[in-house]
């Protein structure tokens, strides 16, 4: 759908509005990050905070920490570290204007270069049923494969048909 510059430094984080509709559904946003120096994420810690509401409402609301997220270079392999971070996904999603608010966190000594908002539509979830489903299929495949090979190897040990006529 877009990106949006929330934050640039030196400045305050700005809100945004995005006007989504029933047929952008569901909508998944993320929030990048650009520290300034070195920046070493941890669970216990928030770099920042995320708010999405409607309509005066609580759509989603999420604490950043970043950690599960790898850092890439923008640009060039020496270009400045941004760090993605997902809020969640809309789901459903309501027509109207949605203000996304990002903010600081508790993590003390961050400093924040920039942070922008993506937004992305029609994402397809995670099936949780899947994974289990997976697991079950290559464990018969394998059973399938070690019977198959057990029954060429007890075809291979018999003794080959006599000849006839020498």
């Amino acid at each position: 759908m877009g990106s949006w510059r929330v934050y640039d430094r030196p400045g305050p984080y700005k809100p945004v509005t995005v006007n989504l509709k029933k047929g952008d559904a569901p909508v998944r946003a993320f929030v990048d990050m650009q520290p300034l120096r070195n920046f070493v994420p941890s669970e216990g810690r928030t770099a920042l905070t995320g708010v999405v509401t409607r309509q005066g409402k609580d759509v989603l609301v999420k604490t950043l920490t970043y950690v599960s997220s790898k850092a890439t270079n923008k640009g060039s392999p020496q270009g400045p570290q941004v760090y993605r971070d997902s809020i969640g996904d809309i789901e459903p999603v309501e027509d109207g204007d949605h203000v996304f608010i990002i903010g600081p966190g508790d993590y003390d000594g961050l400093e924040v270069a920039q942070v922008d908002l993506v937004l992305r539509r029609d994402v397809i979830g995670f099936d949780r049923r899947a994974v289990p489903a997976g697991i079950a299929l290559i464990a018969i495949s394998i059973f399938g494969l070690v019977r198959l090979r057990r029954g060429r190897k007890a075809a291979s040990h018999e003794s080959p048909p006599p000849k006839w006529g020498r």
